[in-house]
Order: C-alpha cells, then sequence, then structure tokens
C-alpha cells in the first residue's frame, strides 16, 4: 500500500522545498530519513513516501547502493580494463523524484566517447537521506561507505580491472565523493570543485537545501584531511580543479592538506550575474575539456612506456621481416628484441598463423641453417610451433636444444632446411610461421635475431 506525506495547499511549494522551509514538515522528514524512508513522487499535494532500499528508478540495488554500470563502447581488448567511477553531483535536489535527488539530472552520458578505449563507467547514486549524505556514513546508514568501497571492488574484480587502472571522478557533491572515496580506497582522483563545506547551502530562505538535518559535518575538511594522512596517493594521484573565483568553494578546498593533494586554479573570470553559485557551475561546465585531459591522463598512465633506453634490436638485420599482426597474439617492439605474448583469445578459425616474410633469397638445392636467437629458452611446445610454410606446403622446424645441462636464458637453435624440387614443383617457402595452438595463454618469447645462412657440410 502506497503511503503519503500531505501537506496543507498554502504550504505546497510542489518540490522538496515544501519541506526545507516548513519547520515542522522538516522535522517529519527527517525522522523518515532516519528510518531509511524517502520521498519519491508527488500527486497534487502528496508526498509519496518509500523505503530507499525499495526504489524502483532503473538503477541496479547492491546492498542499498544504487549505480549504473556502462560498459566499453567496443568490445576488443586495445588496452587493458579500466574504470572510471562517477560520483553524481546534487543537481536536482528540489525534485520529488527520488532518482533526481540521489544520481542527479546530468549524468554525462557522452562520456564514454572521450575516454580511453576498454573503460568501464560506474555511475554511484548517493543513495543515503532524502538527498545523499555526501557519500558518508550516517547515523542510519552506518556501514555506506564501506558497502561503496565493496561495490567498486567488485565490479573491479568482475571485469579484471587492477587498482592502478580506477579512476574515482565527480563534480560539486560529486567532488566531494570522488575525493573521499578516492582516497578512502587509494584510488586516483579527478575531483572538480568539490563541496569541502556546505556552508552555502544551509543558508537562505531554505535553512537545509540538500535536506542532511546535520547528520554529516558542515565543513569535512578535517575528516578528508584524516584520510589524506592514511592514502598512499601520491599528491600527483589526487587532482582538485577549482579556482579562487569560487567563494562558495575555493577558501574551503584551502583547507584541505596542499601536500597532498594537486590544487589546480583556473583562472576564471566571474560570470556577469548576481546567482550565488553562477561561478561554481562555470567552473565545472567550462572546464570540461580540461577534466577530460586529466582523466584520460590516469586512464593512458599503465599503458604508456617512456622511451629514453638505448636501442639494442634492430630488425632491419634479420633475415625476415617483422610479423604481420594476428588475433591470438599481442607483440611489442622493446628495445631488447621483439617480445610475442600470446594472449587469452581462444583459437577459432583458420587464421592461426603468425607470419613472417622470408627476406633473403633462398637458392634451389641447398641447404641452410636458421638460428632464433631469444631471450626466454624456446620450450617443447612453441618449438613445435615453428614452420617454414607458403600458402599451402608446411615443414616444421625441428629446433635442437643446445646446451641442455645448463639454465641458458640466451637461445640459439639451429634448423637443416633443403630447398629442393618435388615431382618436378619446386618446393619454396616464403614464410616463418608460428602457430597459435600450440602455445599455451601467456605463453612469451623475446626474439633478439634471425639469421638464415647457407650451410656447408664439413
Amino acid at each position: 500500500m502506497t503511503k503519503y506525506f500531505e501537506v496543507l495547499p498554502e504550504h505546497d511549494l510542489k518540490s522538496m522545498q515544501t519541506f526545507s522551509r516548513n519547520p515542522k514538515y522538516y522535522e517529519t522528514l527527517k525522522k523518515l530519513a532516519l528510518k531509511n524512508k524517502t520521498i519519491n513522487g508527488y500527486e497534487a499535494g502528496k508526498y509519496v513516501i518509500q523505503n530507499i532500499s525499495e526504489l524502483e528508478i532503473g538503477l541496479t540495488n547492491y546492498k542499498g547502493i544504487y549505480y549504473d554500470l556502462e560498459n566499453p563502447r567496443e568490445n576488443e581488448k586495445y588496452l587493458k580494463n579500466k574504470l572510471i567511477v562517477v560520483f553524481m553531483p546534487a543537481d536536482g535536489i528540489f525534485s520529488p523524484i527520488a532518482k533526481n535527488r540521489i544520481f542527479g539530472q546530468t549524468s554525462w552520458d557522452s562520456l564514454s566517447n572521450s575516454v580511453a578505449k576498454n573503460t568501464y563507467i560506474l555511475r554511484l547514486a548517493d543513495s543515503n537521506l532524502i538527498s545523499g549524505s555526501y557519500y558518508q556514513n550516517t547515523v542510519n546508514f552506518p556501514d555506506f561507505e564501506g558497502k561503496i568501497q565493496d561495490l567498486i571492488k567488485k565490479i573491479a574484480n568482475e571485469n579484471h580491472i587492477s587498482r592502478e587502472n580506477i579512476i574515482c571522478y565527480g563534480n560539486s557533491r560529486g567532488g566531494v565523493g570522488a575525493l573521499y572515496h578516492g582516497a578512502l580506497g587509494n584510488y586516483k582522483v579527478v575531483s572538480v570543485d568539490p563541496v569541502i563545506c556546505r556552508k552555502a547551502w544551509t543558508e537562505g530562505i531554505d535553512k537545509d537545501k540538500q535536506l542532511i538535518f546535520n547528520l554529516i559535518d558542515y565543513d569535512m575538511s578535517d575528516k578528508i584531511n584524516r584520510l589524506l594522512e592514511k592514502t598512499t596517493l601520491s599528491a600527483n594521484e589526487l587532482k582538485i580543479l577549482s579556482s579562487d573565483s569560487a567563494f562558495i568553494t575555493y577558501p574551503y578546498i584551502k583547507q584541505l592538506n596542499m601536500s597532498k593533494v594537486t590544487l589546480m586554479n583556473i583562472q576564471l573570470s566571474n560570470p556577469r550575474t548576481s546567482d550565488f553559485f553562477a561561478t561554481h557551475a562555470q567552473i565545472i561546465g567550462k572546464s570540461v575539456p580540461l577534466q577530460l585531459s586529466l582523466i584520460n591522463d590516469f586512464l593512458y598512465e599503465k599503458d604508456i612506456v617512456v622511451e629514453n633506453g638505448v636501442i639494442k634490436f634492430d630488425p632491419k638485420e634479420w633475415d625476415i621481416l617483422l610479423p604481420w599482426s594476428n588475433p591470438y597474439f599481442d607483440l611489442h617492439y622493446r628495445d631488447e628484441g621483439l617480445k610475442i605474448v600470446r594472449n587469452d583469445k581462444e583459437v577459432s578459425d583458420g587464421q592461426n598463423w603468425l607470419n613472417s616474410m622470408i627476406s633473403v633469397k633462398l637458392e634451389d638445392k641447398k641447404k641452410y641453417t636458421i638460428e632464433i636467437d631469444t631471450i626466454e629458452e624456446i620450450q617443447e611446445n612453441i618449438r613445435q610451433s615453428l614452420y617454414f610454410h607458403d600458402m599451402d606446403m608446411f615443414e616444421r622446424l625441428n629446433l635442437p636444444i643446445e646446451n641442455p645441462e645448463t639454465n641458458r636464458t640466451h637461445f640459439t637453435g639451429t634448423i637443416d632446411y633443403f630447398c629442393k624440387f618435388e615431382r618436378n614443383v619446386a618446393k619454396k617457402f616464403y614464410y616463418l610461421g608460428i602457430n597459435a595452438n600450440f602455445w599455451k595463454l601467456g605463453d612469451t618469447l623475446t626474439i633478439k635475431d634471425i639469421k638464415i645462412n647457407e650451410k656447408f657440410d664439413v
């Protein structure tokens, strides 16, 4: 049975301001909030009362935490999986619809178009009290923070995402959530103009715009500073974007331990408006390209290697060309050689050959050796995967193991190959091929050099 909070017509503002401006209604709503009930709907002077845990708002519920998970736009694994945890802003606090208050009305749906590939986006609702609690514990939900941390870990584990590839992002209320939970869980942070002190939201005719009822601190700087003291993150991994022209936020951000964060002060002019919150909105709205830059810097950080070593590997000296791409192998050009890694894709079609074209001319009726110099010892299954071939003729390279008594890290194998005529058809091979069927997932081979030389019988 649906329950209602009915108000007198003369006091009904048809929004949550009905409660923030009427002391009697305000106190009654506080009692409901402490029982984990909220307002979700409005029908002609009657506000619909529901249990927070029973809201049907198009979001997934994990132990009282409402969220939406957006999968990457593409399924191909170009990069390691990544996760952006978006803490939603409080831009719908006057709406009688619960989702608008706890999840916001602007979810940045286009974000996935502008971030690194293989990025999951977890959008978290501030599903506590009437309009949220800045993602912090309250007496009615004492393990709210822990449940949020558990959900982040759950999503990361299910999608094989490591801690260093997780970024917490948010603006305004969400900026506090990102900073708070990033420090708490040691996740990198991009926090845009966070409301460290909510004093501006408790002044004027609406004494408590966000209907928090003094259940969290007005000024959260001390609490956040305690988290910053414990975090393992460097200051460069905790980015805060703000402007000294925003008087309702910037002075309180400066109360944070500046040695623990990187505060980026955007030199914005004050907008030509008398709206108390206009500068706060301007910082968020006018810095989107910069926000994306900071987010992507973190997302790509572990996928980029700055090259400063001396080149030791020159493929021009090889007697084969560098191989073509193949869906079952990841190829990396390293200073020490060509690194070949069998990825986790199962072989399911005929494209199982990693082919390199032979770049030296082999003459008929002559005998050759091939020498493959590797960093790792060539395992038996990998040795069996090596073939000379053309499009329809294959001959396996039976590489002998040199010095089997020693545990060599540099290995050179030889193979006799004889170009000859068979049935009056020239047997000529054009490729050195590696067959993916022989490799186990995760097998690695780093090749330093490949030589094909004419062999003279002694």
